[in-house]
């Protein structure tokens, strides 16, 4: 059994059972595992590399799946909310319910509440008030939560309300202008358009609809001008509805809940699934994904119609467009004349869509770097109407993705660091930090004003101006700062506006660290593809630690893959059925390893869970760290202490040696112990990435500044530097490129500025 098996029962209960087998089975067919991990903020050091390719997007943070209670395998939909102070929220579907996150700062996004729900792959939720909707094909009817205290950090699940013989729903379909709610694909009314009535809030109450046949998802929008005026108009998908000849557009007048009626049925060129439609800001037009057609070779790119609505008796196809690659549309946004569709496997597209006939692609970002291939995996869903412009993505096997759109010009002015920002800088300063920043729609930098920040943590704080090399890219050359310490920083750029951006995004708050060292060496760096000299011990009666690939079980607390992607890992008892740690504790020792530094730090990554079995007793994670080769032992850390519920999910940590041990020796040990010591828990963890970094301090050379090496810093320095530059002295290639030009006379400047420590 796989993690697939208990979602298979959403389909064998869904409502319109012959219209979404199909496309609920391939969905199932193609889940991929979980992917898991700790929150990933912008400014995170020893955050991994995302690899995500993006052009005119950027990621904030990202909230993998198991940050969310409930011990979740998938994700799916997302929404979106305002609270009245202003602060925003994002609302993602999970495969047992909800998960309620804050955004307004987007690079620290806070796990607000999880509400459970269901298990299904299908969760949809919608928003009326200060009341989020949420339904699912795995049944409870409507779950009623209420985000009114959100700000205080709860949320409260009201109910669970059913009416009229309904239980189950494929989607939820709101129009906030006019506070009404529909069902679509649910187990009543053929599975139509079925309109809720609110006069209860906490008791969304069916109130007839439109039943002509199955509808897979709507836009419902109010009409305040035109032959329309005053009219609610609902866009309807009718996804198979009973064969590919029915499959296109309804566009229906609802604005009688006692009486709704058919306007105008539209079909469309090469028909597979009619999936979602979404309608432009001025009502011209209505841009709807179909779902199968990419994967079914009826289109060889991903291919979105575009349909003329100006005459809703008379709808039209004017055109299509495409991202150019061949993975499946999925759902699309329209927002201040920009297309905002979520593709599957090529992630978030962005269009502009100032001719709406053929909109182009502007911006991307891709959460399946692998391929663009026509599948279920990835990118389900957008929400981007949050007013500060944060977008938010929904992923299926990685959870909440936090993005900003750079290239929509919304007069700002966009500070990245060009590649890595660094972890390590040199005491004796230099250290290149380059920066790209790019201005958008009328805004401008101004001059002098890219600046880089750093605070040694022992107060000192310096600042430098960036040097700019060519247009919107600036050089950083660090300047001397005690060695052995730790500093944080960040970028800012001044617009002419009368803006500040910084990177990373909630600087100064989130800043970037990096540790201040002549030299890094790694000293000791296992994958656990060979064998390195780790031993094992057990006092349990099941669950010893085994170096492997993992068998993978994710109903049973398991990995489903290593953490490093080197294929092998340690884990406890590594086999695909029922086993786990019992009755006593599992021990993983590592060998020898050599920990002298300066500065020297000990990472790895950890696998735990005990959430699969029953409620957790006195289970624990023990991490124990040893400078004497094994002699004695010191507590790192402790994961699952008594009544606490570990979901899984590969956590990367770094620890700072000098703070356990204030003189690191090459008799450094590091062991993991996993215990299960409750009745009836299940125990699985496992281990990977396994490495010890060290940095060292140098007897500093004399300070940059002090060209003539008096001991002071004055114009006599800046006299002898250019003295040498007009000789040609090749020491005055402070860039290091090998020629003598202004831009070393710039760095020196920069140097000369700072001073010496």
């Amino acid at each position: 059994m796989d993690f697939r098996t208990g979602l298979m029962a959403s389909v064998l209960v869904t409502t319109a059972g012959a219209a979404m087998a199909d496309e609920d089975y391939r969905k199932l067919l193609d889940l991929q595992p979980p992917v898991l991990g700790p929150i990933w903020h912008e400014g995170d050091v020893f955050a991994r590399n995302t690899g995500f390719p993006a052009s005119g997007v950027s990621l904030l943070s990202w909230v993998p799946i198991n940050n969310f209670g409930g011990n979740h395998s998938s994700a799916n939909d997302c929404w979106g909310y305002v609270s009245p102070s202003g602060r925003e929220y994002a609302i993602l579907g999970l495969e047992r319910g909800f998960g309620f996150v804050e955004v307004t700062d987007p690079a620290n996004p806070v796990v607000i509440e999880t509400i459970s729900g269901p298990t299904s792959l299908w969760h949809d939720v919608k928003v009326i008030g200060s009341y989020a909707y949420g339904v699912s094909e795995g049944g409870s009817g409507i779950q009623v939560m209420d985000m009114s205290d959100i700000d205080n950090g709860n949320v409260t699940h009201v109910r669970n309300w059913q009416s009229s013989g309904h239980s189950s729903t494929h989607n939820i379909v709101a129009n906030p202008d006019a506070g009404t709610l529909y069902l679509v694909g649910a187990n009543i009314g053929n599975g139509g358009l079925i309109n809720l009535d609110l006069s209860d809030p906490t008791r969304p109450t069916v109130d007839n609809g439109w039943t002509d046949m199955y509808i897979h998802d709507a836009c419902v929008v109010s009409y305040t001008e035109g032959p329309y005026a005053g009219r609610d108009i609902a866009f309807c998908c009718s996804g198979f509805s009973g064969g590919f000849s029915s499959t296109g557009l309804r566009i229906v007048d609802v604005t009688d809940k006692n009486n709704m009626f058919t306007i105008a049925t539209f079909f469309y060129t090469t028909p597979s699934y009619s999936h979602q439609v979404w309608v432009s800001d001025d009502l011209q037009y209505a841009y709807l994904n179909d779902e199968l057609d990419e994967q079914d070779g009826l289109v060889s790119v991903t291919t979105t119609r575009v349909i003329d609505i100006s005459d809703l008796s008379n709808p039209f196809q004017a055109g299509t467009f495409t991202s150019g690659s061949s993975s499946i549309d999925h759902n699309l946004y329209f927002k201040d004349g920009y297309i905002y569709e979520s593709n599957y496997t090529s992630g978030l597209r962005v269009f502009d869509a100032a001719d709406p006939v053929n909109p182009t692609q502007i911006a991307y970002f891709d959460t399946v770097p692998t391929n663009d291939n026509a599948v279920f995996q990835g990118t389900w869903s957008v929400y981007p109407y949050f007013p500060s412009g944060t977008v938010i993505l929904s992923d299926m096997s990685q959870g909440l993705f936090v993005v900003r759109v750079d290239a929509i010009n919304n007069d700002r002015i966009d500070v990245q660091i060009a590649g890595s920002a660094p972890s390590t800088v040199d005491p004796a300063g230099g250290t290149e930090i380059r920066v790209n920043v790019t201005p958008y729609g009328d805004a401008s930098v101004v001059d002098g004003s890219v600046m880089l920040f750093m605070d040694d943590g022992n107060g000192g704080n310096f600042e430098v101006t960036g040097i700019e090399e060519s247009p919107g890219q600036f050089l950083f050359n660090t300047p001397p700062i005690a060695c052995g310490s730790t500093v944080s920083y960040y970028i800012s750029a001044d617009s002419d506006l009368g803006e500040t951006f910084v990177s990373p995004v909630g600087a100064p708050s989130s800043t970037y660290t990096a540790a201040v060292a002549s030299s890094e060496a790694i000293a000791f760096d296992d994958n656990f593809e060979s064998n390195m000299g780790w031993t094992t011990s057990s006092n349990a009666s099941d669950g010893q630690w085994g170096r492997g690939v993992p068998a993978g079980n994710a109903d049973r607390g398991d990995p489903g893959a290593d953490f490093d992607g080197s294929g092998r890992c340690y884990l406890t008892d590594n086999v695909a059925g029922n086993s786990d740690v019992d009755d006593g504790t599992v021990t993983l020792t590592s060998p020898m390893m050599d920990a002298r530094g300066t500065e020297s730090y000990i990472n790895y990554a950890r696998w735990y869970s005990n959430t699969a079995g029953n409620a957790p007793q006195a289970d624990v994670f023990i991490v124990e760290v040893s400078n004497n080769g094994g002699s004695s032992w010191t507590n790192l850390e402790t994961v699952g202490p008594s009544g606490t519920e570990v979901f899984g999910g590969w956590v990367d940590k770094s620890f700072r040696i000098n703070d356990v041990f204030a003189t690191p020796t090459d008799q450094f040990r590091i062991r993991f112990m996993a215990s299960d010591l409750g009745d009836g828990s299940v125990v699985e963890a496992a281990v990977d990435a396994v490495s010890i970094v060290s940095y060292t301090c140098e007897d500093p050379p004399s300070c940059a500044a002090d060209w003539n090496n008096d001991g002071s810093v004055n114009f006599f320095d800046v006299q002898a530097f250019l003295g040498a530059f007009s000789s040609g002295d090749m020491a005055t290639d402070l860039t290091g490129e090998g020629t003598l030009d202004f831009f070393d006379v710039q760095a020196f400047l920069g140097l000369f500025a700072a001073g010496c420590p």
